[in-house]
């Protein structure tokens, strides 16, 4: 064989051993490119992923702030809302009559408008209930139960100065309307004396220097029986007993359970979350 013969078969079998091989070599490089291709893939969908959890992240923030600070609105107005019925309430049982009166329609005008005050705040501490949280709602619920002891107070005791009114201006133009008043002075003063404790609750049994006073005012009663009624005399002799609550006592206590309940509003007003007010406590 000649040496073209010899190099045409050489070159054949080179061409034959070079194909495969460029195959192989191909396949190589587009492995390598599709892997290259899913690593990018990979790689951009964990960006957007990142991407909207970011802005998840942030509108869902945003819309925490803003839940919050609506929530805290509500709250802000029903606490003051509440405070505000509880002072019109006591102002209300102040501005009761304190003077005899020639005609009903005052008084009835006053006792109204106390009604429509303790209605109100009624009302305003279920608003605060309702929003909570329970510690703010429990020092609620003790301020507007002294609210109402002190209300109850001051009415009774407007009650009393208008029968009193009534008996002293009947002692001006009827001498035996003196006798009663001075009966129920010297009771007050042995009650004192005494110390007998006639408030509610108390098992104490009355003296016999009491039992005889109340006695004593009540005959002195039956003579002024048209002028003084019933519910007048009550109010009379029930504060020389001493029996109502002093609504002095009782302003200083209420004026406490304010001071108290101050503390825990702020605290949830001020809770970063609205699972923060969970665990809230009132003051000590």
């Amino acid at each position: 064989m000649d040496l073209e013969g010899i190099g045409a078969i050489s070159a054949a079998a080179v061409a034959a051993l070079g194909a495969p091989a460029a195959v192989l070599v191909g396949r190589w490089q587009m492995r390598g490119a599709l892997r290259a291709a899913e690593e990018t893939g990979r790689a951009g969908i964990a960006q957007a992923e990142s991407t909207y959890r970011a802005a998840l992240d942030a509108v869902r923030t945003e819309a925490d702030a803003a839940h919050l600070q609506w929530r805290r609105g509500i709250r802000r107005d029903a606490y003051a809302g509440f405070l505000l019925a509880m002072t019109r309430c006591v102002q209300a049982a102040e501005a009761l009559p304190l003077r005899r009166l020639e005609t009903s329609q005052v008084l009835s005008a006053a006792e109204g408008e106390l009604t429509r005050a303790k209605n109100d705040l009624s009302a305003a501490l279920w608003v605060v209930k309702l929003e909570g949280p329970s510690a703010v709602a429990d020092s609620a619920g003790s301020v507007s139960s002294l609210t109402y002891e002190l209300t109850e107070a001051l009415a009774r005791k407007a009650e009393c100065h208008r029968a009193a009114s009534t008996l002293y201006h009947l002692s001006l133009s009827n001498p035996i309307a003196a006798e009663p008043d001075a009966a129920l002075m010297r009771l007050a003063v042995v009650v004192s004396e005494t110390g007998y404790n006639a408030r509610p609750g108390s098992r104490q049994m009355p003296p016999q220097e009491v039992a005889e006073g109340v006695e004593r005012a009540t005959e002195l009663h039956g003579q002024l029986s048209d002028d003084i009624g019933i519910s007048e005399w009550a109010a009379l002799l029930n504060e020389a007993l001493d029996y109502f609550a002093d609504p002095k006592a009782l302003n200083r206590q209420l004026s406490s359970a304010v001071e108290q309940l101050l503390p825990a509003c702020r605290q949830a007003l001020d809770a970063r979350s609205s699972t923060d007010d969970l665990s809230l406590t009132t003051s000590p």
